[in-house]
């Protein structure tokens, strides 16, 4: 039998290396986003959340006359290092922005509230618990807005 130029230690020790790297480089893998596009719910369909603020918009109750739902779908899966997406939530023609909120593992803050009265579109940044979601998974949820 021919003689390896290598111990059976040596090779235990670099197989063990690798299995370490291995890990060490899923942890700094890029950070995944995706945002739909928007899509709208208009009177009289039911409401898919409750709004703040808002008391004529309930979960599950039919929208009043002349209010409409954008909602944009998040996906964001977590990398090395954490990053999350700003987007636009903006209102159709003649409507301005009301309120808004979000659902599933998304949280949404809006980011221009300076002057976000009587305005047709907001900044939204969506994020999510980090010490809820491990590193390689993702995390998923709903954007909303409220229009009239």
């Amino acid at each position: 039998m021919p003689q390896l130029p290598f111990s059976r230690a040596a090779l235990c020790a670099a197989v063990a290396s690798l299995a370490l790297v291995a890990p060490a480089a899923a942890e700094t893998a890029d950070t995944a986003i995706s945002v739909s596009p928007r899509t709208q719910i208009a009177a009289p369909a039911s409401s898919p959340v409750t709004f703040p603020g808002v008391t004529r918009v309930r979960e599950g109750e039919a929208l009043p006359r002349g209010w409409v739902v954008v909602s944009r779908e998040v996906k964001i899966t977590r990398g090395g290092e954490v990053a999350y997406p700003a987007f636009r939530m903006t209102c159709p023609t003649g409507r301005t922005w009301r309120s808004g909120t979000s659902g599933g593992d998304i949280v949404a803050s809006v980011l221009d509230r300076s002057a976000r009265a009587q305005k047709r579109s907001v900044l939204v940044m969506a994020t999510f618990a980090t010490s809820e979601v491990p590193v390689g998974d993702a995390a998923t949820g709903t954007v909303y807005a409220l229009c009239r």
